[in-house]
């Protein structure tokens, strides 16, 4: 090949440079802000594979470039799969991805599988194929690659042979990305399942409107395999509904690849094990029977429904909710449905005059326009005991924050300061 052009750096970049210089193919890793006022036919010359970072915006002016002059272009992802020796599992979705790839890396680690979460999750698989190749790892090939996969990554991605995959549930999301609307974004999610056996795809426990997946099902918050009992759930992170979808969906790809006949004692105490990752409900502080949750990672409604609803199965007003950041063109009305749960609402960001008209005249808003302290110690000061003060904010974090990371972190910064004023 006489040469790669990367489009996007970061991470996905980085990896895609590596591994090409591992294959020992020119790759010139650029961007669009790089590439202003450089001449395209001297920054395609010689070009004969396009590799883009799922951050590029579909309006690069290279990525338009390399169309028009009709380049084959291939994700970041789909770089990393054709030279990754081992077997592939991978998991879409709205919400949920990042849960089910964990949870199924550590099951498969338990279960004394050789495994990589990567992709989406932050460790591009690129990365993963040029440490393998480094290496020279005679193990190689049993690697197993959980793969969580965004819709930025499927647009580009045309081959991905995974052995199993799901596709948790689609919701509203990234509507400015797709000019066809949900019926655009679960096309483009159902692209996973392209070279996988029809067999081995599976649909989210909501989408199918079930409680079993495979073997295994959930009965009253015990889980069965065959009709055996592996594990009772309750106490568990899996004791809430959308953490039960991600618990099944993890096992139909664990069960694909594993034969779990005399496995399931290790199977239940590892699934009793597991906890989910930071800003995912995650308690951050209770004082004076207050509860300080931050549910950062909650960028979409759908994600806050399922928040509110793990807290507080049986309606009544006692959650005070912090929502707003970026929009993506998302339906933000279905909302108001959980005005029972609420007792008051603190809205911030680009997108807070949105998320309060979805609770008009059905709960009493508060916006704290671009202050986001501002948000949290009003919300603070708003709650009683009894009450849960929730930072979930169906929207994404980058019109006040680098991500949801550090949203959910100043977020914790603040309640443990003002925690302390009162003390």
């Amino acid at each position: 090949m006489k040469k790669i052009l990367m489009i996007g750096g970061g991470v996905s970049g980085n990896a895609v440079a590596e591994l090409a210089d591992i294959l020992h193919i020119p790759c010139r890793v650029i961007s669009d802000s790089a590439a202003a006022g450089l001449s395209f036919e001297e920054i395609f010359a010689d070009v004969e594979l396009v590799v883009t970072s799922p951050g590029v915006l579909p309006e690069s002016a290279l990525l338009q470039y390399a169309r028009k002059n009709l380049l084959p272009i291939i994700s970041e992802l789909e770089f990393g799969i054709r030279h990754f020796p081992g077997r592939l599992v991978a998991v879409t979705g709205t919400n949920g991805k990042t849960t089910t790839v964990e949870l199924t890396e550590f099951l498969l680690k338990k279960l004394g599988s050789k495994v990589v979460a990567a992709g989406n999750i932050g460790l591009p698989l690129s990365a993963v194929a040029a440490e393998l190749m480094r290496k020279k790892d005679p193990a190689a090939a049993e690697m197993i690659a959980v793969l969580e996969v965004s819709s930025f990554q499927l647009e580009y991605t045309d081959y991905l042979p995974a052995e199993a995959a799901v596709l948790l549930n689609v919701e509203s999301d990234h509507i400015n990305r797709y000019p066809g609307g949900m019926a655009e974004y679960r096309a483009v999610k159902e692209r996973i399942f392209r070279n996988v056996p029809p067999e081995k795809c599976f649909y989210g426990a909501s989408m199918s409107n079930a409680s079993s997946a495979g073997d295994f099902a959930i009965a009253d918050l015990q889980l069965f395999y065959k009709s055996c009992k592996v594990a009772d759930l309750h106490g568990s992170c899996f004791a809430a509904p959308h953490n039960q979808e991600n618990l099944l969906a993890a096992l139909c790809l664990v069960g694909s690849i594993v034969d779990l006949e005399d496995k399931t004692a290790v199977l239940g105490s590892a699934i009793l094990e597991f906890q989910t990752g930071d800003h995912r409900i995650s308690l951050v502080a209770e004082f004076n029977g207050v509860k300080y949750i931050d549910d950062s990672k909650a960028t979409n409604p759908a994600a806050v429904k399922a928040a509110v609803t793990a807290l507080e199965q049986v309606p009544h007003r006692n959650i005070v909710l912090i929502a707003g950041g970026l929009d993506k063109d998302m339906d933000f009305m279905p909302l108001g449905g959980l005005a029972p749960y609420l007792r008051k609402v603190v809205v911030y960001g680009r997108c807070g005059g949105l998320v309060a008209q979805a609770f008009e005249n059905r709960v009493e808003c508060f916006d704290a326009g671009n202050d986001f302290a501002l948000a949290v110690n009003h919300a603070a000061a708003s709650a009683v005991a009894g009450d849960v003060v929730l930072l979930s904010p169906a929207a994404a974090s980058m019109d006040m924050f680098k991500d949801y990371k550090a949203r959910g972190d100043e977020f914790a910064r603040l309640v443990r300061e003002f925690i302390a004023g009162i003390k």
